[in-house]
């Protein structure tokens, strides 16, 4: 009899998929939908700020407690969970949100938890069960899901949004019905692992226990050891081994100031297009440029990520993505906001597939659900002040250029650090937790 094909590939294009409805969206199509709000409800630059904060905290923090889910219940439920919350939020948004207090709740809380729980943080620790060898290709794919949707997302809900007062609400409906469709294809396709259909990562027959399959991915990969990368860990690193000692917590430093970059340019990125001139439609390209310009950045990672340490990718976005974060403040020609755009684009959607390629090389999958939670937790927690900041200090008459170039030189400088560190081991790990009465 012939061996099924592996399942690996049809699941990644159902993560592909789920991650467009349910990432790209509500959270790359929604600046344009939160815009036209601001307008129809006359809110401020810092009340929009607070919303999107809002958002952005709650698609991050919750990280950590949506790798729970994904340990407990599984990738799929999981999945199928965050479309509920991103349907709820969609849906009063549609209906009933009238002031900021409302947005806050439905944009901020019901959306962002949406967002944490239904898309990119569970699909990649499906994509890393079934992915070892070929772990930087996959992961870039399933990123490139957030780029391509989020190119085609914004001028769509932006149309919507700009054919008449209050038409913002119908781009909401749309992201319901979006979001509903998500949450069926995930109860349909996900697997949790290669071990339920008696395959192993990468592909093969050899069938393992799921406890197998996670402890021995690092060492098989469907192959042979000597196959894999120096710098993907043959060990089973433990959750408190890998905090401890300063490598994790110096790695997360560089990415939160171009999370912080990234959280201002969503909040304010066309409102400050407008302030320089340009109209609501080259906002909205711009932000589907910077979404599309991301696969620029994961295109070089899938070629190159799984035979060059994607650390080093990740120190070269995190200074591409400063670059950006400079151009963008004085953007008045078309071709800065392209420009600009496009380094933003490379530096975000680029770094956060490295991110997380170095963090699941580095530790390994048993533990990569857990880091990748955290990671996202710090990341967006710390960032999502940002946009509050910045639209306090334009309120105030400061404007936006003093916040974007302090983002600037901590994303240049953190990637300095980030290229001149050393990757973990673990033994050198294993050697501070037992000094400190950790586990041994």
């Amino acid at each position: 009899m012939a061996a099924e094909p592996f399942y690996g590939w049809k699941l990644l294009a159902a993560f592909w998929v789920i991650v467009v409805l349910n990432l790209a969206f509500p959270a790359y199509g929604s600046s344009a939908l939160n815009a036209a709000m601001a307008t129809d409800l006359g809110l401020n630059r810092q009340s929009l700020g607070t919303i999107v904060a809002v958002y952005l905290a709650m698609s991050g923090l919750p990280g950590p407690f949506v790798a729970m889910s994904v340990n407990r219940i599984g990738v799929r439920r999981t999945l199928a969970i965050g479309s509920l919350f991103t349907m709820a939020g969609a849906v009063m948004l549609a209906t009933i949100v009238n002031n900021a207090v409302l947005a806050t709740i439905a944009f901020g809380l019901l959306v962002g938890m949406g967002v944490a729980t239904g898309a990119i943080i569970a699909a990649q620790a499906g994509v890393a069960q079934w992915f070892v060898r070929r772990r930087a290709l996959a992961l870039s794919i399933l990123y490139s899901g957030g780029a391509i949707g989020g190119f085609v997302a914004p001028p769509i809900l932006s149309l919507i949004a700009s054919s008449g007062p209050g038409r913002w609400r119908l781009g909401w409906w749309l992201i319901a019905a979006l979001s509903l469709l998500a949450a069926l294809l995930a109860l349909l396709t996900v697997r949790e692992r290669p071990a339920d259909l008696g395959q192993r990562p990468d592909g093969g027959r050899e069938k393992l226990s799921g406890d197998q399959a996670s402890d021995r991915a690092g060492h098989e990969a469907g192959g042979r050891a000597r196959d894999i990368p120096a710098f993907v860990t043959r060990d089973v690193w433990t959750y408190r081994e890998a905090l401890q000692g300063p490598r994790f917590w110096t790695m997360m430093t560089p990415f939160v100031g171009v999370s912080a970059g990234f959280a201002m340019f969503l909040a304010h990125g066309i409102v400050h297009l407008k302030d320089l001139g340009h109209t609501m439609q080259v906002g909205a390209w711009a932000f589907g440029t910077m979404t599309i310009s991301g696969l620029i950045g994961k295109l070089v990672l899938a070629v190159f990520g799984d035979r060059i340490d994607p650390r080093y990718f990740w120190a070269l976005f995190c200074a591409t993505f400063g670059v950006g974060m400079i151009v963008l403040v004085d953007a008045v020609s078309p071709a800065a906001v392209r420009l600009s755009a496009i380094c933003l684009g490379i530096g975000f959607g680029g770094g956060i597939v490295a991110m997380m390629a170095t963090l699941s090389n580095y530790y390994g999958t048993r533990v990569f659900a857990s880091l990748a939670g955290l990671a996202i937790a710090i990341n967006t927690g710390i960032s999502s002040l940002a946009p509050i900041i910045a639209g306090r200090m334009y309120d105030t008459g400061i404007g936006y250029a003093a916040a974007f170039y302090v983002t600037a030189i901590w994303c240049i400088a953190g990637a300095l650090m980030l290229a001149l560190l050393h990757r973990p081991r673990r033994g050198q790990a294993a050697t501070v937790a037992v000094a400190s009465g950790g586990p041994r």
